[in-house]
């Protein structure tokens, strides 16, 4: 677990932690980060730094209704003869220096609307200037649009609508053409059926390949003004509050502070890299493929080298059971591309320009060195802090208790041991964690290990549950947040309980059921949701799009045996969660999605406490799957643990057999699980 949280004493001075030193991390304001040097080149082989400063918003600095939690994210340069201008990736601004003195100006802040223009996410990057210099051109990535800047007075005169996440820019040498590179150009797609070329990649990092907008320039400021609209249009629906037809009373109120919910308690519930197809597709009623469906029908599972088969079994009867007695989406998609993105969004932290310029490099590569935030990391890091945070400090400003399992603390690189069998890892680089978060996350729950059993971790969990707020010894949290995180899957281990690939998907698919069943047998379950989802979808195929993934609201209010065709996403999750807390938009992404209203009804007709399925004891043994912190539990027969998003793995996992068979998506019969 990590030694302190941040901002702290200890983070800055450092801290004894079990006889073991940890040293502070100094002034998260130090002019070595997220600044802009001057270095004199005038003498070749004797450039030197000159000067440091600091651009965009100090962290801890007061802003209008808070202090700044992450740095201001300084990423591109461009300099006329008078001026030199940044952009600061998270704080929606750029910064302004006079060449002559080295004198900062006041920040040009980028505007949208004024609806969303308190709301952070536009994500500055790439800088260009025109020809005459007289205007700026700034990649706004995270809204996909280009902002315009005159600079005789430094206004933003409107916006250019681009394709997905554009990173870089130019203008052409007569002024009449922008050229904009972006980074995820449009959309990845299906990764299976009709819609899929025969023999592309199914990865969606793979599918998700570079587009550039080559854009004649508008020539008048009427048509600078349309295009702007449709920048806006392309981000937000904006309705009026008196259209709703939700009444007073209804569990997702359609504006923070509209009522009280009457459910007082979420569950956020997050799993690893399931697609809908995979679990749901054979669904009646939803748009889903029942040849891609190998988790929640009846299939044929073998071990790796197809010396043991079982017939007939459904890997996840507890999810099919939950989809049919509870609420489902069928379009619903990950924000994320792979685990390292879909962990920040989870929590609310949308990924700046630094990590989404390097996703892919780390996630796909082989270089050498630490690959740290932008390898397969679970927990958020100083560098990619938002300017408001995450969904710990927004909890915190808005006095929502919360409690937390398993998220936020997976710092890469990182051992599992079988001393670490409670947290999960031993980390060996000395990373801070938020420290609401470190006040609020249980030490007896384990983060991402698939060593660790689900059933553990849910263990854990109704102990705590018991002990804590059963017994009524403390009040039960307004938000519990937690990780099942075995649904990855990982090699077989037959001896623990685990023969097949399918065996951690059934440990999985109890935990969830388990958790159900505690909770509704419980006398917080007439005021709970419980909301479950993955951190990204890149384990399997889907015929819609390959981000396409679970979306679950469990609750005594949520529909029956209803699928919801709404369109949604992750950040409509946590929406959702902030709306029923009476909590406002944290950034511009859950300020602008959809919530998941139509999947809850205005009573608690569902009521009835709900009893966990038992899974196929020959496909999971809970009983080999012993306590880690059972003396005799066989630790190197745990050794084959496979990290999240390990390349191989996943392809494997993707295809359903090895890699090395071929990548022929129905070659192996789709009713059978993946001989891995």
């Amino acid at each position: 677990f990590p030694a302190f949280g941040v901002p702290s004493r200890e983070a800055r001075e450092g801290v004894e932690v079990d006889g073991i030193v940890a040293p502070g991390l100094g002034d998260p304001n130090d002019l070595h980060g997220m600044s802009v040097w001057t270095v004199d080149i005038s003498q070749r082989g004797a450039e030197r730094v000159v000067a440091r400063e600091k651009t965009g918003h100090l962290v801890g600095e007061q802003l209008e209704e808070f202090p700044a939690v992450g740095g201001s994210s300084p990423n591109s340069v461009v300099a006329t003869k008078h001026h030199v201008f940044v952009s600061n990736g998270s704080n929606d601004s750029i910064t302004v220096f006079e060449t002559a003195t080295g004198k900062r100006l006041p920040d040009i802040d980028l505007k949208v609307d004024p609806r969303l223009d308190h709301l952070r996410g536009m994500i500055p990057f790439g800088l260009a200037l025109s020809p005459k210099n007289d205007l700026l051109y700034v990649a706004e990535a995270g809204i996909n649009a280009v902002g315009v800047i005159r600079l005789s007075d430094f206004e933003v005169l409107g916006h250019i609508p681009t394709a997905w996440f554009p990173s870089k820019l130019a203008v052409s040498k007569d002024g009449k053409q922008l050229f904009v590179a972006c980074a995820k150009g449009i959309g990845s797609g299906p990764n299976a059926g009709p819609q899929h070329q025969p023999g592309d990649t199914t990865s969606i990092g793979g599918l998700m390949r570079g587009y550039v907008n080559i854009i004649p320039l508008p020539k008048e400021v009427g048509q600078l003004k349309r295009l702007s609209q449709q920048v806006v249009a392309n981000n937000a629906r904006f309705v009026d509050a008196k259209q709703d037809t939700r009444q007073p009373g209804f569990p997702v109120p359609p504006y923070p502070g509209a009522w009280p919910s009457p459910i007082k308690h979420v569950i956020y519930v997050t799993k690893e890299n399931r697609t809908y197809d995979e679990v749901f597709g054979a669904l009646p009623g939803g748009r889903g493929d029942a040849e891609l469906c190998r988790l929640g029908r009846p299939i044929e599972v073998s071990n790796k080298e197809g010396t043991s088969t079982v017939k007939d079994v459904v890997l996840m009867p507890n999810h099919v059971a939950l989809a049919k007695r509870f609420s489902i989406n069928d379009n619903f998609y990950c924000d994320s591309d792979h685990s390292v993105d879909g962990h920040r969004w989870l929590v609310g932290t949308y990924p700046n320009e630094f990590m989404e310029a390097r996703i892919g490099e780390s996630a796909d590569g082989d270089g050498p060195g630490n690959h740290s935030f932008i390898g397969s990391s679970g927990a958020i890091y100083p560098e990619d802090y938002n300017e408001a945070g995450s969904i710990w400090e927004h909890f915190e400003r808005q006095r929502v208790s919360f409690w937390n399992y398993g998220l936020g603390f997976e710092f890469k690189p990182q051992d599992e041991e079988r001393e670490y069998k409670y947290t999960g890892i031993r980390l060996p680089i000395n990373y801070p964690m938020p420290q609401v978060l470190f006040e609020n996350t249980s030490r007896e729950f384990a983060t991402y290990n698939t060593n660790i059993p689900d059933q553990f971790r849910m263990d854990m969990f109704e102990k705590e549950f018991n002990e804590k707020w059963v017994s009524g010894k403390e009040k039960f949290p307004r938000v519990i947040t937690m990780m099942l995180p075995n649904d990855h899957g990982a090699g077989e281990r037959p001896d623990e309980g685990y023969p097949y690939w399918g065996s951690y998907m059934s440990d999985n698919d109890l935990a969830l059921g388990r958790l159900v069943e505690l909770i509704s047998h419980s006398r917080f379950w007439h005021e709970t949701v419980i909301l479950v989802t993955e951190d990204d979808a890149q384990g399997y195929r889907d015929t819609v799009d390959a981000h396409r993934s679970i979306c679950m609201v469990i609750s005594p209010y949520a529909r029956r045996n209803h699928i919801s065709h709404t369109h949604s996403s992750t950040a409509s999750m946590l929406k959702t969660l902030f709306l029923i807390q009476g909590m406002p938009a944290l950034n511009q992404y859950d300020g602008c999605a959809s919530d998941l209203s139509d999947m809850f009804t205005h009573e608690a007709k569902n009521a009835m406490p709900y009893d966990a399925l038992p899974v196929n004891q020959e496909i999971f043994d809970r009983f080999k799957a012993v306590d880690p912190t059972d003396p005799n539990f066989d630790w190197n027969a745990a050794a084959d643990y496979v990290p999240m998003d390990d390349q191989h793995f996943l392809d494997t996992d993707r295809y359903g057999h090895s890699g090395k068979q071929g990548h022929g998506a129905r070659k192996q019969p789709a009713e059978t699980a993946p001989n891995y």
